[in-house]
């Protein structure tokens, strides 16, 4: 199986939030709402050059959420209506790799919470006819059926709904569990651990080592260079500063040549974001987890899809043997405050008790920020609007098939892990 050959073969298009919809104006506002296509890029490289043929700063620039490099993109974003005049000539605007088409226009900047949905249209190659069979399989195994064939899910009642994914939705509906995929472990992807998990235990030097001294063949050549520098150089820190190149990640060397053994400093030198998806890394973790000791407690009336990952086993029941309670069950990401609740806790207290951790521990001794907040997040998720195509000649690889998958997730979800579903 064969993902991403082209950004073609991987189409994602964000759907604004009703609210978003109505709210754009057709006169100028404050801010110039833009539709956004991209490919090859990451979601701040096309941000920043729609800043610089708008003339403003980068951060000006607002996006709702961040989208894959290696792939053909929709999105939105919000600029200043100051640098952008009313007429046709900032209309359209585009460069190498992107187009941006003025839709409208907003009083505030978009954010996160402005996407609805994203639609996802993915041609898998590479696929034997056995594989394409166990697709099948799959998506048979996943489909929601009518509520009318789950009389034991019908309709609720006025206070309590049946949740959304089991009202009628015929077979073109995916239930899932709604695990975070691998683009959220970047910052553990080097195989040796979760450096948030070292960051609670206050090992300042062990997190800041493996944020900045540990590299992985996915790196960019020059993140490898300045990682395999410092750690030739661990512990003689002017002699470090003579080998890097200046970047960000410097200031955490150039903190310990002036004061050294200070790793607390040094990693709060670092960039924020990468701080922030550090320690977002680790509650994701713990979430998948949670999540997989839950669904293996509370499914058991049947078997499970088992789907291998690097950073922990996917499992997925049949969508009919998912109770109800669990359909529209918020599992919240850890926090430091988190009061464990049911039918979770004993899944959350077994997680916590095997990573040697409690909730009081979810906090970074000495730092103020980044903070280990409790978010809720559907433990259950619905990829509505599935087809699954007929298996076709590869035209990459002629001795194998190809099939296009689409469908249409809420935020927040992630697409690599209904194909982990479907057994890719």
């Amino acid at each position: 199986m064969t993902l991403k050959q082209s950004p073609a073969d991987f189409l994602v298009e964000e759907i604004l939030a009703a609210a978003v919809r109505e709210a754009i104006r057709d006169r100028p506002a404050a801010l110039a709402l833009y539709r956004l296509a991209k490919e090859n890029l990451t979601t701040p490289q096309a941000a920043a050059a729609v800043a610089k043929a708008l003339g403003v700063r980068p951060g000006q620039v607002a996006w709702a959420g961040l989208k894959d490099r290696h792939a053909r993109t929709v999105q939105h974003v919000t600029a200043p209506a100051d640098a952008v005049k009313a007429g046709d000539n900032l209309a359209v605007i585009q460069g190498r790799g992107w187009r941006a088409e003025r839709i409208g226009w907003l009083d505030e900047p978009i954010t996160a919470a402005a996407i609805e949905a994203n639609r996802f249209g993915i041609t898998v190659r590479g696929l034997s006819r056995e594989a394409c069979r166990r697709m099948d399989e799959a998506a048979q195994w996943l489909a929601v059926r009518p509520v009318e064939q789950h009389p034991d899910l019908a309709a609720g009642t006025p206070s309590a709904p049946a949740p959304s994914c089991l009202r009628p939705c015929g077979p073109s509906s995916l239930l899932f569990v709604n695990y975070f995929g691998d683009q959220r472990f970047g910052s553990a992807r080097h195989g040796q651990g979760f450096l948030a998990k070292h960051l609670v235990r206050g090992e300042f030097e062990e997190a800041l080592r493996l944020a900045i001294a540990v590299w992985h063949r996915k790196d960019s050549r020059r993140t490898k260079e300045f990682k395999r520098a410092a750690a030739e150089s661990w512990g003689r820190w002017a002699e470090a500063l003579d080998r890097l190149p200046r970047c960000p990640e410097r200031r955490a060397i150039e903190h310990l040549a002036a004061a050294p053994g200070d790793f607390r400093g040094a990693f709060a030198a670092l960039p924020y974001d990468f701080q922030e998806m550090a320690v977002h890394a680790y509650q994701s973790h713990l979430w998948n987890a949670t999540a997989r000791h839950l669904v293996t407690e509370r499914c058991s009336a049947g078997p499970m899809r088992a789907a291998e990952d690097p950073f922990g086993e996917m499992l997925f029941p049949a969508a009919r043997a998912v109770p109800a309670e669990l359909v529209g069950l918020d599992l919240p990401l850890l926090g430091h405050n988190s009061m464990l609740r049911e039918p979770w806790r004993a899944s959350a207290e077994a997680v916590l008790a095997e990573e040697g951790v409690t909730t009081e521990m979810l906090r970074i001794p000495g730092l103020r920020r980044p903070q280990f907040a409790e978010v809720p997040r559907r433990l259950m998720a619905e990829a509505s609007g599935f087809s699954l195509s007929a298996a076709g000649p590869d035209e990459n690889n002629p001795c194998r098939l190809k099939r296009i998958v689409a469908f249409r997730l809420p935020r927040g979800s992630y697409a690599t892990v209904v194909l982990r579903a479907l057994g890719q």
